[in-house]
Protein backbone atom coordinates (compact mmCIF):
# COMPACT_ATOMS: atom_id res chain seq x y z
CA UNK A 1 0.00 0.00 0.00
CA UNK A 2 1.40 3.42 -1.00
CA UNK A 3 2.44 5.74 1.82
CA UNK A 4 0.42 8.87 2.42
CA UNK A 5 2.18 12.16 2.96
CA UNK A 6 1.96 14.09 6.21
CA UNK A 7 1.73 17.39 4.37
CA UNK A 8 1.55 19.82 7.25
CA UNK A 9 4.40 18.55 9.40
CA UNK A 10 8.09 19.33 9.43
CA UNK A 11 8.89 15.67 8.63
CA UNK A 12 7.57 14.46 5.30
CA UNK A 13 7.14 10.69 4.93
CA UNK A 14 8.31 10.93 1.35
CA UNK A 15 10.59 13.85 0.58
CA UNK A 16 11.14 12.72 -2.99
CA UNK A 17 7.44 12.88 -3.87
CA UNK A 18 7.14 16.26 -2.20
CA UNK A 19 10.08 17.65 -4.20
CA UNK A 20 8.71 16.18 -7.42
CA UNK A 21 5.41 17.95 -6.85
CA UNK A 22 7.27 21.18 -6.15
CA UNK A 23 9.04 20.88 -9.51
CA UNK A 24 5.75 20.20 -11.30
CA UNK A 25 4.13 23.23 -9.68
CA UNK A 26 7.15 25.41 -10.41
CA UNK A 27 7.07 24.48 -14.09
CA UNK A 28 3.52 25.81 -14.23
CA UNK A 29 4.61 29.14 -12.75
CA UNK A 30 7.40 29.25 -15.34
CA UNK A 31 4.93 28.84 -18.22
CA UNK A 32 2.47 31.36 -16.78
CA UNK A 33 5.05 34.14 -16.57
CA UNK A 34 6.53 33.16 -19.93
CA UNK A 35 3.09 33.74 -21.41
CA UNK A 36 2.58 37.12 -19.73
CA UNK A 37 5.91 38.29 -21.15
CA UNK A 38 5.19 36.79 -24.56
CA UNK A 39 2.18 39.03 -25.12
CA UNK A 40 4.33 42.11 -24.47
CA UNK A 41 6.53 40.93 -27.36
CA UNK A 42 3.49 40.59 -29.61
CA UNK A 43 2.34 44.10 -28.70
CA UNK A 44 5.54 45.51 -30.22
CA UNK A 45 4.40 44.64 -33.75
CA UNK A 46 0.63 44.12 -33.64
CA UNK A 47 -0.11 47.85 -33.66
CA UNK A 48 1.46 48.27 -37.09
CA UNK A 49 0.49 44.85 -38.52
CA UNK A 50 -3.20 45.20 -37.70
CA UNK A 51 -3.29 49.02 -37.66
CA UNK A 52 -4.57 49.09 -34.08
CA UNK A 53 -5.44 52.06 -31.90
CA UNK A 54 -3.48 52.58 -28.64
CA UNK A 55 -6.59 51.54 -26.69
CA UNK A 56 -6.85 48.22 -28.55
CA UNK A 57 -3.16 47.51 -27.97
CA UNK A 58 -3.65 48.23 -24.28
CA UNK A 59 -6.67 45.88 -24.16
CA UNK A 60 -4.60 43.09 -25.72
CA UNK A 61 -2.06 43.52 -22.95
CA UNK A 62 -4.71 43.78 -20.25
CA UNK A 63 -6.97 40.92 -21.35
CA UNK A 64 -5.05 38.18 -19.53
CA UNK A 65 -5.12 40.17 -16.30
CA UNK A 66 -8.88 40.68 -16.58
CA UNK A 67 -9.28 36.93 -16.94
CA UNK A 68 -6.89 36.29 -14.05
CA UNK A 69 -8.99 38.44 -11.70
CA UNK A 70 -11.84 35.97 -12.03
CA UNK A 71 -9.66 32.89 -12.44
CA UNK A 72 -7.73 33.53 -9.24
CA UNK A 73 -10.82 33.90 -7.11
CA UNK A 74 -12.81 31.01 -8.61
CA UNK A 75 -9.80 28.71 -8.85
CA UNK A 76 -8.92 29.17 -5.19
CA UNK A 77 -12.52 28.76 -4.06
CA UNK A 78 -13.07 25.60 -6.12
CA UNK A 79 -9.79 24.17 -4.84
CA UNK A 80 -11.06 24.58 -1.27
CA UNK A 81 -14.38 23.00 -2.19
CA UNK A 82 -13.29 20.14 -4.47
CA UNK A 83 -9.53 19.77 -3.97
CA UNK A 84 -6.29 20.99 -5.48
CA UNK A 85 -5.39 18.14 -7.86
CA UNK A 86 -8.27 18.39 -10.33
CA UNK A 87 -8.07 22.17 -10.67
CA UNK A 88 -4.33 22.05 -11.38
CA UNK A 89 -4.85 19.62 -14.27
CA UNK A 90 -7.89 21.34 -15.78
CA UNK A 91 -6.39 24.83 -15.68
CA UNK A 92 -3.31 23.70 -17.62
CA UNK A 93 -5.43 21.86 -20.15
CA UNK A 94 -7.34 25.11 -20.63
CA UNK A 95 -4.06 26.99 -20.99
CA UNK A 96 -2.80 24.69 -23.74
CA UNK A 97 -6.01 25.13 -25.75
CA UNK A 98 -6.35 28.90 -25.26
CA UNK A 99 -2.67 29.70 -25.90
CA UNK A 100 -2.75 27.61 -29.08
CA UNK A 101 -5.80 29.54 -30.29
CA UNK A 102 -4.13 32.85 -29.37
CA UNK A 103 -1.28 32.05 -31.74
CA UNK A 104 -3.65 31.66 -34.71
CA UNK A 105 -5.98 34.57 -33.92
CA UNK A 106 -7.24 36.18 -37.15
CA UNK A 107 -7.71 39.64 -35.62
CA UNK A 108 -7.46 41.66 -32.42
CA UNK A 109 -10.94 40.79 -31.19
CA UNK A 110 -10.31 37.04 -31.26
CA UNK A 111 -6.91 37.55 -29.67
CA UNK A 112 -8.45 39.52 -26.80
CA UNK A 113 -11.03 36.76 -26.26
CA UNK A 114 -8.41 33.99 -26.17
CA UNK A 115 -6.19 36.08 -23.90
CA UNK A 116 -9.09 36.44 -21.47
CA UNK A 117 -9.28 32.64 -21.26
CA UNK A 118 -5.50 32.33 -20.91
CA UNK A 119 -5.61 34.79 -18.03
CA UNK A 120 -8.46 32.95 -16.34
CA UNK A 121 -6.59 29.64 -16.21
CA UNK A 122 -3.27 31.26 -15.25
CA UNK A 123 -5.03 33.02 -12.38
CA UNK A 124 -6.50 29.74 -11.21
CA UNK A 125 -3.12 28.03 -11.38
CA UNK A 126 -1.40 30.62 -9.17
CA UNK A 127 -4.23 30.52 -6.64
CA UNK A 128 -3.93 26.74 -6.22
CA UNK A 129 -0.21 26.07 -6.71
CA UNK A 130 1.07 28.00 -3.71
CA UNK A 131 -1.53 26.77 -1.20
CA UNK A 132 -0.67 23.21 -2.21
CA UNK A 133 3.03 23.97 -1.87
CA UNK A 134 2.45 25.35 1.62
CA UNK A 135 0.80 22.04 2.49
CA UNK A 136 3.45 19.69 1.12
CA UNK A 137 6.71 21.35 2.16
CA UNK A 138 8.28 21.26 5.66
CA UNK A 139 7.53 24.40 7.68
CA UNK A 140 11.20 25.16 8.39
CA UNK A 141 12.03 25.51 4.67
CA UNK A 142 8.63 26.47 3.27
CA UNK A 143 9.48 30.11 2.57
CA UNK A 144 12.74 29.21 0.86
CA UNK A 145 11.07 26.49 -1.21
CA UNK A 146 8.28 28.77 -2.40
CA UNK A 147 10.78 31.53 -3.19
CA UNK A 148 12.72 28.99 -5.24
CA UNK A 149 9.59 28.12 -7.19
CA UNK A 150 8.80 31.81 -7.66
CA UNK A 151 12.26 32.23 -9.17
CA UNK A 152 11.11 30.15 -12.14
CA UNK A 153 8.89 33.12 -13.01
CA UNK A 154 11.99 35.25 -13.56
CA UNK A 155 13.46 32.64 -15.91
CA UNK A 156 10.13 32.41 -17.74
CA UNK A 157 10.07 36.10 -18.57
CA UNK A 158 13.72 36.18 -19.61
CA UNK A 159 13.20 33.21 -21.94
CA UNK A 160 10.14 34.84 -23.49
CA UNK A 161 12.08 38.01 -24.30
CA UNK A 162 14.89 35.93 -25.81
CA UNK A 163 12.56 33.85 -27.97
CA UNK A 164 10.69 37.01 -28.92
CA UNK A 165 13.84 38.73 -30.10
CA UNK A 166 14.66 35.73 -32.30
CA UNK A 167 11.23 35.26 -33.89
CA UNK A 168 10.51 38.97 -34.40
CA UNK A 169 13.71 39.13 -36.41
CA UNK A 170 12.36 36.55 -38.88
CA UNK A 171 9.10 38.02 -40.22
CA UNK A 172 5.81 39.66 -39.25
CA UNK A 173 4.38 36.34 -38.08
CA UNK A 174 7.06 36.04 -35.43
CA UNK A 175 4.65 37.09 -32.68
CA UNK A 176 2.54 34.01 -33.45
CA UNK A 177 5.54 31.75 -32.94
CA UNK A 178 6.22 33.38 -29.58
CA UNK A 179 2.69 32.70 -28.34
CA UNK A 180 2.73 29.18 -29.80
CA UNK A 181 5.95 28.48 -27.90
CA UNK A 182 4.02 28.73 -24.63
CA UNK A 183 1.53 26.12 -25.80
CA UNK A 184 4.30 23.76 -26.90
CA UNK A 185 6.19 24.14 -23.62
CA UNK A 186 3.03 23.42 -21.64
CA UNK A 187 2.46 19.95 -23.14
CA UNK A 188 4.97 17.98 -21.03
CA UNK A 189 3.87 19.90 -17.95
CA UNK A 190 0.25 18.97 -18.65
CA UNK A 191 1.28 15.31 -18.67
CA UNK A 192 3.23 15.76 -15.42
CA UNK A 193 0.18 17.30 -13.77
CA UNK A 194 -1.45 13.85 -13.77
CA UNK A 195 1.11 12.83 -11.13
CA UNK A 196 0.06 15.45 -8.59
CA UNK A 197 -1.35 13.99 -5.38
CA UNK A 198 -4.11 15.55 -3.35
CA UNK A 199 -3.30 17.52 -0.19
CA UNK A 200 -3.87 15.41 2.90
CA UNK A 201 -4.12 18.56 5.00
CA UNK A 202 -6.99 19.85 2.87
CA UNK A 203 -8.78 16.49 2.97
CA UNK A 204 -8.62 16.44 6.76
CA UNK A 205 -9.81 20.01 7.28
CA UNK A 206 -12.00 20.76 4.26
CA UNK A 207 -15.32 22.60 4.50
CA UNK A 208 -18.07 20.87 2.58
CA UNK A 209 -20.01 24.00 1.60
CA UNK A 210 -18.93 27.27 0.04
CA UNK A 211 -20.90 29.12 2.69
CA UNK A 212 -18.79 27.57 5.44
CA UNK A 213 -15.60 28.51 3.59
CA UNK A 214 -16.56 32.18 3.52
CA UNK A 215 -17.86 32.08 7.09
CA UNK A 216 -14.60 30.66 8.43
CA UNK A 217 -12.53 33.07 6.35
CA UNK A 218 -14.55 36.05 7.57
CA UNK A 219 -14.36 35.01 11.24
CA UNK A 220 -10.66 34.15 11.32
CA UNK A 221 -8.79 35.83 8.47
CA UNK A 222 -10.41 39.17 7.60
CA UNK A 223 -7.28 41.15 8.49
CA UNK A 224 -5.01 38.72 6.66
CA UNK A 225 -7.11 39.02 3.50
CA UNK A 226 -7.16 42.82 3.68
CA UNK A 227 -3.41 43.24 4.16
CA UNK A 228 -2.34 40.67 1.58
CA UNK A 229 -4.79 42.10 -0.96
CA UNK A 230 -3.54 45.67 -0.54
CA UNK A 231 0.11 44.57 -0.70
CA UNK A 232 -0.44 42.47 -3.79
CA UNK A 233 -2.48 45.23 -5.48
CA UNK A 234 0.13 47.92 -4.77
CA UNK A 235 3.00 45.85 -6.10
CA UNK A 236 1.31 44.55 -9.23
CA UNK A 237 0.23 48.01 -10.42
CA UNK A 238 3.85 48.72 -11.23
CA UNK A 239 5.18 45.23 -11.83
CA UNK A 240 2.66 44.12 -14.45
CA UNK A 241 2.69 47.54 -16.03
CA UNK A 242 6.48 47.62 -16.26
CA UNK A 243 6.67 44.06 -17.59
CA UNK A 244 3.99 44.53 -20.25
CA UNK A 245 5.29 47.88 -21.51
CA UNK A 246 9.03 47.25 -21.02
CA UNK A 247 9.79 46.40 -24.69
CA UNK A 248 7.76 49.40 -25.88
CA UNK A 249 9.42 51.69 -23.31
CA UNK A 250 12.92 50.55 -24.29
CA UNK A 251 12.09 50.89 -27.98
CA UNK A 252 11.08 54.51 -27.39
CA UNK A 253 13.88 55.28 -24.94
CA UNK A 254 16.76 53.80 -26.95
CA UNK A 255 15.34 54.38 -30.47
CA UNK A 256 15.56 50.70 -31.43
CA UNK A 257 13.39 48.28 -33.39
CA UNK A 258 11.12 45.48 -32.10
CA UNK A 259 13.71 42.68 -32.16
CA UNK A 260 16.37 44.79 -30.45
CA UNK A 261 13.80 45.98 -27.90
CA UNK A 262 12.96 42.38 -27.07
CA UNK A 263 16.63 41.50 -26.54
CA UNK A 264 17.10 44.67 -24.48
CA UNK A 265 14.16 43.63 -22.31
CA UNK A 266 15.87 40.28 -21.78
CA UNK A 267 18.98 42.07 -20.50
CA UNK A 268 17.01 44.33 -18.16
CA UNK A 269 14.84 41.52 -16.78
CA UNK A 270 17.87 39.24 -16.29
CA UNK A 271 18.71 41.28 -13.19
CA UNK A 272 15.71 39.65 -11.49
CA UNK A 273 17.49 36.28 -11.43
CA UNK A 274 20.33 37.20 -9.02
CA UNK A 275 17.77 39.18 -7.01
CA UNK A 276 15.59 36.09 -6.73
CA UNK A 277 18.59 33.99 -5.68
CA UNK A 278 19.25 36.44 -2.84
CA UNK A 279 15.66 35.99 -1.70
CA UNK A 280 16.01 32.20 -1.66
CA UNK A 281 19.21 32.44 0.39
CA UNK A 282 18.05 34.91 3.04
CA UNK A 283 14.27 34.62 3.40
CA UNK A 284 14.44 32.16 6.30
CA UNK A 285 17.17 34.22 8.00
CA UNK A 286 15.89 37.78 7.87
CA UNK A 287 12.19 37.10 7.34
CA UNK A 288 9.45 38.14 4.97
CA UNK A 289 8.87 41.61 6.35
CA UNK A 290 12.45 42.84 5.93
CA UNK A 291 12.55 41.65 2.34
CA UNK A 292 9.22 43.25 1.54
CA UNK A 293 10.15 46.58 3.16
CA UNK A 294 13.51 46.90 1.42
CA UNK A 295 12.09 45.67 -1.87
CA UNK A 296 9.30 48.24 -1.88
CA UNK A 297 11.72 50.95 -0.72
CA UNK A 298 14.25 50.27 -3.48
CA UNK A 299 11.58 50.09 -6.15
CA UNK A 300 9.90 53.30 -4.93
CA UNK A 301 13.14 55.30 -5.03
CA UNK A 302 14.15 53.88 -8.41
CA UNK A 303 10.81 54.64 -10.05
CA UNK A 304 10.55 58.16 -8.66
CA UNK A 305 14.06 58.97 -9.90
CA UNK A 306 13.32 57.42 -13.30
CA UNK A 307 10.06 59.37 -13.61
CA UNK A 308 11.83 62.61 -12.66
CA UNK A 309 14.50 62.10 -15.31
CA UNK A 310 11.98 61.18 -18.00
CA UNK A 311 9.96 64.31 -17.27
CA UNK A 312 12.72 66.84 -16.58
CA UNK A 313 15.56 65.43 -18.71
CA UNK A 314 13.79 63.64 -21.57
CA UNK A 315 16.66 63.64 -24.09
CA UNK A 316 19.70 63.04 -21.88
CA UNK A 317 21.16 60.49 -19.45
CA UNK A 318 19.67 57.55 -21.36
CA UNK A 319 21.87 54.98 -19.67
CA UNK A 320 21.08 56.37 -16.23
CA UNK A 321 17.40 55.84 -17.01
CA UNK A 322 18.07 52.25 -18.02
CA UNK A 323 20.04 51.82 -14.79
CA UNK A 324 16.99 52.87 -12.76
CA UNK A 325 14.93 50.31 -14.67
CA UNK A 326 17.50 47.72 -13.61
CA UNK A 327 17.31 48.72 -9.95
CA UNK A 328 13.50 48.87 -9.99
CA UNK A 329 13.29 45.29 -11.24
CA UNK A 330 16.09 44.15 -8.92
CA UNK A 331 14.48 45.40 -5.72
CA UNK A 332 11.06 44.15 -6.76
CA UNK A 333 12.36 40.65 -7.46
CA UNK A 334 14.37 40.61 -4.24
CA UNK A 335 11.38 41.39 -2.05
CA UNK A 336 7.66 41.83 -2.67
CA UNK A 337 7.65 39.85 -5.91
CA UNK A 338 8.08 36.76 -3.72
CA UNK A 339 6.75 37.76 -0.31
CA UNK A 340 3.32 38.96 -1.42
CA UNK A 341 2.69 35.48 -2.85
CA UNK A 342 4.29 33.47 -0.06
CA UNK A 343 2.74 35.28 2.91
CA UNK A 344 -0.95 34.54 2.25
CA UNK A 345 -0.19 30.89 1.48
CA UNK A 346 1.42 30.58 4.90
CA UNK A 347 -1.08 32.67 6.81
CA UNK A 348 -4.36 30.98 5.89
CA UNK A 349 -5.60 27.67 7.30
CA UNK A 350 -5.67 24.68 4.94
CA UNK A 351 -9.47 24.68 4.77
CA UNK A 352 -9.58 28.20 3.29
CA UNK A 353 -6.06 28.59 1.92
CA UNK A 354 -7.07 28.49 -1.73
CA UNK A 355 -9.83 31.06 -1.27
CA UNK A 356 -7.60 33.39 0.74
CA UNK A 357 -4.81 33.13 -1.79
CA UNK A 358 -7.29 33.54 -4.65
CA UNK A 359 -8.80 36.73 -3.24
CA UNK A 360 -5.34 38.18 -2.63
CA UNK A 361 -4.17 37.21 -6.10
CA UNK A 362 -7.29 38.63 -7.75
CA UNK A 363 -6.60 41.92 -5.99
CA UNK A 364 -3.08 41.83 -7.40
CA UNK A 365 -4.32 41.06 -10.90
CA UNK A 366 -6.75 43.96 -10.61
CA UNK A 367 -3.79 46.11 -9.60
CA UNK A 368 -1.92 44.89 -12.66
CA UNK A 369 -4.91 45.80 -14.81
CA UNK A 370 -4.99 49.28 -13.29
CA UNK A 371 -1.26 49.58 -13.97
CA UNK A 372 -1.59 48.63 -17.63
CA UNK A 373 -4.64 50.81 -18.26
CA UNK A 374 -3.18 53.69 -16.25
CA UNK A 375 0.10 53.65 -18.12
CA UNK A 376 -1.63 53.23 -21.48
CA UNK A 377 -3.97 56.16 -20.82
CA UNK A 378 -1.46 58.50 -19.16
CA UNK A 379 1.48 58.26 -21.55
CA UNK A 380 -0.26 59.82 -24.60
CA UNK A 381 -0.76 62.98 -22.52
CA UNK A 382 2.09 62.94 -19.96
CA UNK A 383 4.70 60.83 -21.70
CA UNK A 384 6.54 57.83 -20.29
CA UNK A 385 7.50 59.83 -17.21
CA UNK A 386 3.86 60.25 -16.21
CA UNK A 387 3.26 56.50 -16.50
CA UNK A 388 6.35 55.66 -14.43
CA UNK A 389 5.32 58.22 -11.78
CA UNK A 390 1.99 56.39 -11.56
CA UNK A 391 3.85 53.16 -10.80
CA UNK A 392 6.08 54.88 -8.24
CA UNK A 393 3.11 56.19 -6.25
CA UNK A 394 1.69 52.71 -5.82
CA UNK A 395 5.08 51.30 -4.85
CA UNK A 396 5.13 53.94 -2.10
CA UNK A 397 1.65 52.86 -0.98
CA UNK A 398 2.91 49.27 -0.77
CA UNK A 399 5.87 50.37 1.34
CA UNK A 400 3.71 52.34 3.77
CA UNK A 401 1.19 49.50 4.08
CA UNK A 402 3.96 47.00 4.81
CA UNK A 403 5.58 49.22 7.45
CA UNK A 404 2.29 49.69 9.28
CA UNK A 405 0.57 46.33 9.02
CA UNK A 406 3.03 43.51 8.27
CA UNK A 407 4.13 41.47 11.27
CA UNK A 408 7.70 41.95 12.46
CA UNK A 409 8.09 38.32 13.55
CA UNK A 410 9.07 36.11 10.65
CA UNK A 411 8.18 33.06 12.75
CA UNK A 412 4.54 34.10 12.88
CA UNK A 413 3.97 32.51 9.47
CA UNK A 414 5.55 29.20 10.40
CA UNK A 415 3.80 29.11 13.74
CA UNK A 416 0.49 29.67 11.96
CA UNK A 417 1.11 26.67 9.73
CA UNK A 418 2.11 24.48 12.66
CA UNK A 419 -1.06 25.38 14.53
CA UNK A 420 -3.20 24.66 11.49
CA UNK A 421 -5.22 22.14 13.47
CA UNK A 422 -7.43 24.88 14.86
CA UNK A 423 -10.98 23.71 15.56
CA UNK A 424 -13.17 24.19 12.49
Amino acid sequence: MRKELDYDSDKSNDERISRTQMIILGSGIFIATFDLAAISIAMLVLKSIWNLSPLTVTLIGAAALIGAIFGGFLGGLLADKFGRKGILFLDFLGYFIASSLSAISPNAYWLILFRLIVGFVIGADFAVSFPLMAEIRPAKTRGRDMALVMMTANFGMVLAYGIGGFFLGINNSGWRYVLASGAILSLPILLMRTRIRESESWKEKRHHTIGNIFKYLRQNHTGDVAFSSVSWFSYQVGDQGLSIFLPILLSSLLFIGPSAASYSSLIVKSVTIPAAIITVLVIERIGRRSLQVWGFFGRTVSLFLLAFMLIMLPDTFLYAKVLFLFTAFFFGAMGPDKTIVIAPSEKFDSSVRGTGEGISESSGRFGGLIGILGYGLLTPFLGDGGGIMFFAIFALIGLITTLIFMTRDRNDYRNQIKSDSRTL
